[in-house]
């Protein structure tokens, strides 16, 4: 008999230390190698999952975005748009978001973990994918499909605000509702207040995990050049809603010259990390999995826009991207912490039923109980908390706006945080250029693109300026 449980405890141990490496920490060096590599264990990891099941949007969203920062632009649109048109339905009033494509109200079952979920796109992650297409829309020359892929956000924004107003989304359905009048719900109550505290100093920076302003004011521009005034006027009075220091940015800069307009995305998003809250149960202790997000609020960068050594532009933070994807976890900690404890529940029920089970043969009783302890001890160590997230995205975004004076090509843009410094080719032309930098820390990309006319689009991986 005591063999039996030395084999069945030994079983347990060794699958729970002989796994591979946990999805957390591929998720790492994933971001490692983007930030600092070449690519491929990102592309690598970003296709198994865009291949996948339950991580199918995700993967196909990395995948897009890493073909972005290397100057795929047909590549990655072929990846989005597929994605993306299915998540909406064309109607005559315009882009309608289908039902239940936005992550938020899903009851997983008690047994696995929430990474068993089909994984279903938060706004502020579907709103940074319809931008990006626009980019890569723009980029091959495709004005009227960026167009499209801009009033799909701004559709999106308009359709939560009515929904929510700009109240936390709900992310508990009326099952999870129920499941809090149970007994362990004092145990989702306490685990759910520990987390939220410690995400509200940045999650509280931003009113809804929905709201972006400058989705509104792309589109606003797109407006202005179609010499639509009065859906312009919305698209900035909207975009200046949500961020009052655009506002000034809505109208073209005087003294003539090419407009130009910067867009600089700063770093990379926090990661979520996993975290094991102990709570009791009974007459026992059991440690729960919860993701959160650990960092402090990040200040964004001084960023200014130079032109023949005199500043043109200091650039504004426009978009906090950590503190809507902070709020985005913060909306959904009690539908997660119901799940999750609910999960342990079950087990620690089953254990409880295997421990006084009588077949009327000691040695079936034993290994019964044993089969379930050992399924329990597995399962507690192997699974983790859902950290999935689109982890491409930058913490900040940033926008300046100017008239670059005739016979000048060229903009400098500094950092005046690190002193680090760039030089990109602006070539003249009609209409408004956009320069769009991504700075993923290890290297940044610079692509200049044109609204209001025909223009050729330009790429190039410039130095970083973190």
């Amino acid at each position: 008999m005591r063999g039996l449980r030395e084999i069945i405890v030994a079983a347990a141990f060794g699958v729970a230390i002989c796994g591979c490496r946990t999805s957390y920490q591929e998720a790492q060096a994933a971001r490692q190698d983007v930030m600092f590599g070449t690519g491929e264990i990102a592309i690598d990891r970003a296709t198994k999952m865009a291949n996948s099941t339950v991580n199918r949007k995700l993967g196909a969203f990395e995948l897009a975005r890493i073909k972005m920062l290397h100057g795929d632009f047909a590549g990655s649109s072929a990846v989005f748009g597929p994605q993306l048109d299915e998540l909406f339905e064309e109607t005559n009033l315009g882009p309608v978001l289908k039902k239940g494509q936005i992550a938020g109200n899903i009851l997983a079952g008690t047994l696995g973990d929430d990474r068993a979920i089909p994984y279903e796109l938060p706004a502020f992650e579907l709103l940074f994918g319809l931008q990006y297409q626009a980019v890569n829309s723009l980029a091959l020359g495709q004005h009227d499909n960026a167009r499209v892929y801009l009033r799909r956000a701004t559709a999106v924004q308009e359709q939560l605000k009515e929904e929510y107003g700009t109240e936390p989304e709900s992310s508990e359905s009326p099952a999870e509702a129920d499941a809090k009048a149970a007994a362990n719900a004092q145990n989702a109550a306490t685990a759910s207040s520990q987390i939220t505290a410690r995400l509200a100093p940045v999650a509280d920076m931003v009113r809804a995990s929905y709201e972006n302003s400058l989705a509104w004011y792309l589109m606003g521009l797109f407006f202005t050049k179609e010499n639509d005034v009065s859906n312009a006027e919305i698209a900035f009075r909207e975009a200046g809603r949500i961020c009052p220091a655009i506002t000034p940015l809505a109208v073209a800069p005087a003294g003539g010259g090419q407009d130009v307009i910067v867009v600089y995305e700063e770093n990379l998003i926090d990661m979520r990390e996993p975290i094991k809250i102990p709570l009791p149960f009974g007459g026992t202790v059991w440690s729960v999995d919860f993701p959160i997000y650990s960092a402090p609020a990040c200040p964004p960068s001084p960023i200014a826009v130079e032109v023949g050594g005199a500043v043109a532009a200091s650039c504004i933070p426009v978009v906090n991207v950590q503190a809507l994807a902070y709020r985005d976890l913060k909306d959904r900690v009690p539908g997660i912490a119901t799940r999750n404890v609910t999960r342990a529940a079950v087990k620690i029920a089953a254990q409880q039923v295997a421990n006084h089970v009588n077949t009327g043969n000691s040695y079936a009783d034993l290994a019964i109980m044993l089969g379930v302890f050992a399924y329990n001890l597995t399962s507690t160590v192997i699974t983790e908390a859902d950290t999935r997230a689109w982890q491409t995205v930058p913490e900040h975004v940033h926008l300046g706006r100017f008239a670059l004076p005739a016979g000048k090509n060229s903009i400098t843009v500094r950092n005046a945080r690190t002193g680090r410094a760039c030089e990109i080719a602006v070539s003249p032309g009609g209409g408004t250029k956009i320069v769009w930098i991504s700075d993923v820390r290890g290297f940044a990309t610079a692509t200049v693109l044109s609204v209001g006319a025909k223009g050729t689009s330009s790429w190039a991986r410039i130095p970083s300026l973190l």
